[in-house]
């Protein structure tokens, strides 16, 4: 029942927990950490037996366990539940093994820090960073009261609603508590192993303040900070802060005391092997270390990325978060493997490569890195070519804002090389140019000819859609190998996508630039105008699939998603009225192969999975808002109808004629800016469904525990799997998708810019008369509550809220019903988020940096998405104003 920390004992995580086990640790490694008792999972074993065996406990869990997104009621009902089962553990007497295990913490004179320390705790995937409790400054007489206040502390809601968003498979506490002495701190902190507001590997930051620290910690105080240079080990900024009044123009650490913060860090860090984060104290000369752990939150590189400390950086620019793809989430490996094969096939196209080498294609030395976590385009190799980059960012700035401002800032030079590498020369570019562009000449044609061969064209356009179509939803071979099927489906999609939406793609784009660049930039009416002509087509696909969901979300009696199970056996068994089934049926058909995070392979998409869709019919149902997307997109119909004959009288007769051809054009092929994802989309559903069939031989044979594993591997693992059964399946899948889970552990966000050193590089938010200003995508104003988003099940999103997220795809499109506004981090005004925003009337502004960390949910703003101004309001204006 107890171990004492300074006993050399190697004990555990199971028995000590993480934080005791990480004391131990650091102790046994020669650091000086204060002296002091574990309570182990076992003094607490009998409390725990009792608890789960309780009806309070299985109401806790029906309750966790629940699917669907945690809406503020099911928070609410998880808290009373827990609280219910505190209640409980606040009864429970302490038994005589547990008081004489008590009484052998005398650890002399003095008072005691009593901390929480789960078996779940400071690991490398989960920190429960702030949801369990610590007591500091116990007396001896007080010392059963604090152990069980940090032992209820496993029971709080907070704590099994972060282990439902970390998927833990087991809610059932374990805990244990360590009791150690108080260390008389003259100064107090914490440091990090690299710059949590950088990213920076090679800087430490730390905090500190006068006393404990405890102030610090919870975030009350403004601490002093330093920040040193793990290269050259000197301090490259410090900062004194107001330490809540206490001595506030007196620095609480010295330049020589913070160097051996600094020194004792790496030292930690090495010990680990991993970023840490360390709280310490100094009592007089005395540097301690109270506690160390993983740092959780930050973003790992893939090791090819990674340049050495001191070296030269390289920049990187993510291309999952381009528009088209926004890959928010950490990708897996066959994700990035799929994709992989998808771009390589693509590139032999253009480059007029035969497709059968499409594969021995090193996209590396083009400076696009896949299969790393993430798809990085190394921007230093081509920085040479920038100039000023005005140019590049001028026409940057229309497609993604935040790329645009990067472009343009002066912290981009420390990325250009000295020498940039041979292949990316002007000298050897202009010598390839000639041969390039040769091989190009099919794709350069493909691409004109709706411009060039208009009636020759459109006679082949439909019927490739058509007979795409039809292929697409046949039997799948199921005999075949993962390679053979993707191949199969991006050849017979290449005449639907290649030939067909992609060139009508491009020439819509073209002729939306075109129709924008006719009217006078100065004029107000006549910007508008235009804006409303390149809007409101009947055949967006993305906004006819929000329409449709409305739909079938009102078509459903609303009592009905009470009980999401039960209304899924429903839907299943065909127990739904007719016109019910029928709205499902043409959605499943029409968008089966979509979904939320629809570029990442290993999710379920809406054809998998009805419960996927149920969720998002409850968000629009539930919620009860008076928006009518159908009605909205009518209006914007009539409103580009009108603005063009309005805006044919206004232009000049030559301009007029210009117009009316580029608005048949845009008229003509307004489906295709989505029917080229759509199709790869169907193309990944046919390789998803045969993954899924070869994880279920493997699972049947014994060679991957669960279906998802497959997902760790890469297409080839599985093929040579299935010839030979000798390949261990299940060790290539854990070796293959450790980095996959490290980012999954690490990221909820990802930068769209990191250089080879971790350094985030993103603008600082530009701010106006206090309110943040970004790039206006989407016209009109509104005010309403903020609600931060990473995923569109993360919440309930309320009818008036204003949706916050770094960015969205077409699984987003429901929220947008309830939202009065978006605010988005990246995306331009032909990203989903803005175009539906648009559709919808929705006010939006992108391009905020850092968006997730520059609001709150519940803070009161109004979104100006007309001239791109988010203002913060007080708590009360939203009512009265």
């Amino acid at each position: 029942m107890l171990v004492e920390i300074t006993s050399g004992r190697d004990v555990g995580i199971s028995t000590v927990g993480g934080k005791a086990a990480s004391l131990i640790r650091l102790h046994n490694a020669g650091f000086n950490v204060p002296g002091g008792v574990v309570l182990t999972t076992e003094f607490f074993a009998s409390w725990l037996t009792e608890l789960c065996a309780s009806e309070q406990w299985n109401a806790v869990e029906q309750l966790v366990k629940r699917r669907g997104v945690v809406s503020a009621q099911m928070r609410q009902e998880i808290a009373q539940a827990c609280d219910a089962v505190k209640s409980l553990a606040g009864n429970l007497a302490y038994d005589q093994a547990q008081i004489d295990a008590l009484a052998r913490t005398d650890l002399g004179d003095g008072t005691f820090a009593v901390r929480s320390s789960s078996p779940e705790e400071d690991l490398t995937g989960s920190s429960f960073a702030g949801l369990y409790e610590t007591v500091l400054n116990v007396a001896a007489d007080g010392l059963q009261a604090a152990v069980r206040t940090c032992f209820e502390s496993c029971l709080d809601e907070r704590v099994l609603l972060y282990k439902r968003e970390m998927a833990f498979e087991d809610l059932i506490p374990s805990i244990a508590v360590v009791v150690q002495n108080m260390v008389p701190s003259d100064s107090a902190g914490v440091a990090f192993s690299l710059n949590p507001l950088t990213n920076d590997y090679d800087e430490i930051l730390i905090n500190a303040s006068f006393a404990l620290g405890e102030a610090l910690v919870t975030g009350d105080i403004t601490p002093d900070s330093f920040v040193i240079d793990k290269v050259t080990r000197e301090i490259m900024d410090k900062q004194t802060g107001d330490k809540g009044g206490h001595r506030p123009s007196e620095s609480s650490l010295t330049d020589d005391q913070a160097l051996r913060i600094g020194e004792t860090v790496i030292a930690i860090e090495t010990e680990y092997g991993e970023p840490v984060d360390v709280e310490w104290a100094f009592a007089g000369d005395d540097l301690a270390v109270v506690q160390a752990r993983p740092i959780t939150a930050y973003i790992p590189l893939h090791p090819s990325l990674v340049t050495l400390p001191g070296e030269p950086r390289r920049l990187y620019m993510d291309g999952y978060l381009t528009d088209g793809v926004t890959m928010s989430v950490a990708t897996t490996p066959m994700a990035d493997d799929v994709f992989n094969h998808l771009v390589k096939r693509m590139v032999a196209w253009m480059l007029g490569i035969d497709q059968e080498k499409a594969l021995e294609i090193d996209l590396r030395l083009g400076g696009m890195h896949m299969q790393t976590g993430r798809f990085y385009l190394d921007i230093s190799m081509w920085m040479h070519l920038f100039g000023n980059g005005a140019m590049i960012a001028a026409r940057a700035d229309e497609m993604n804002p935040m790329m645009a401002a990067m472009l343009m800032s002066p912290d981009l030079d420390r990325y250009r090389p000295a020498r940039p590498p041979p292949i990316s020369r002007i000298w050897s570019l202009v010598r390839h140019a000639p041969r390039i562009l040769w091989n190009m000449r099919a794709a350069f044609f493909v691409l004109l000819r709706p411009a060039f061969s208009r009636e020759k064209f459109d006679a082949g356009y439909q019927p490739a859609l058509d007979a795409f179509d039809t292929w697409v939803r046949g039997p799948i071979d199921l005999g075949q190998s993962l390679s053979d099927c993707l191949f199969e489906s991006v050849t017979r999609a290449g005449p639907a996508t290649m030939n067909a939406s992609y060139p009508a793609f491009v020439n819509v784009y073209l002729q939306t630039v075109r129709i924008k660049g006719l009217v006078d930039k100065s004029s107000r009416q006549q910007v508008a105008m235009a804006d409303a002509v390149c809007g409101g087509y009947e055949k967006d696909m993305v906004v006819q699939m929000g329409i449709l969901l409305f739909d079938l979300a009102n078509a459903i009696p609303r009592a009905a998603f009470e009980d999401l199970a039960s209304l899924e056996r429903d839907i299943v068994e065909c127990r739904m009225p007719d016109a019910v089934l029928a709205l499902w049926d043409e959605f499943i058909h029409t968008y089966g192969a979509r979904g939320p995070l629809e570029m990442e392979i290993s999710l379920p998409k809406y054809g998998d999975d009805v419960a996927l869709v149920l969720q998002q019919l409850a968000s629009i149902a539930v919620a009860g808002g008076s928006f009518n997307p159908r009605e909205m997109h009518q209006q914007r119909i009539r409103e580009r109808e009108s603005a063009f004959l309005e805006l044919k009288t206004i232009l000049t007769p030559r301009k007029a004629r210009v117009l009316e051809k580029a608005y048949a054009t845009c008229l003509a092929y307004s489906d295709a800016r989505e029917y080229f994802k759509h199709h790869i989309l169907q193309c990944y559903g046919r390789v998803r469904a045969l993954l899924l069939h070869r994880a279920g031989e493997f699972v049947s044979a014994g060679r991957l525990d669960r279906v998802e594993q497959i997902f760790d591997m890469a297409m080839d693992d599985v093929d040579r799997a299935v010839r030979d059964d000798q390949v261990d399946v299940r060790a290539l899948a854990l070796e293959r998708g450790a980095f996959s889970r490290k980012l999954k552990a690490h990221v909820r966000h990802f930068p769209l810019a990191i250089d080879s050193r971790g350094r985030i590089m993103r603008p600082e938010p530009v701010i106006e008369d206090g309110a943040l200003v970004g790039s206006a995508v989407s016209p009109g104003s509104a005010r309403g509550a903020i609600k931060v988003m990473s995923d569109p099940f993360e919440k309930e999103l309320l009818p008036g809220e204003v949706l916050v997220a770094v960015t969205t795809d077409p699984g987003w499109t429901p929220l947008f019903i309830n939202a009065s506004a978006v605010i988005l981090e990246i995306g331009g005004p032909l990203q989903h988020g803005a175009l539906v925003a648009r559709e919808y009337g929705k006010p939006c502004v992108s391009g905020i940096p850092n968006v997730t960390a520059q609001f709150e949910d519940g803070q009161i703003v109004e979104v100006d998405g007309t001239n791109g101004v988010i203002r913060f309001l007080e708590p009360g204006s939203l009512a009265t104003g």
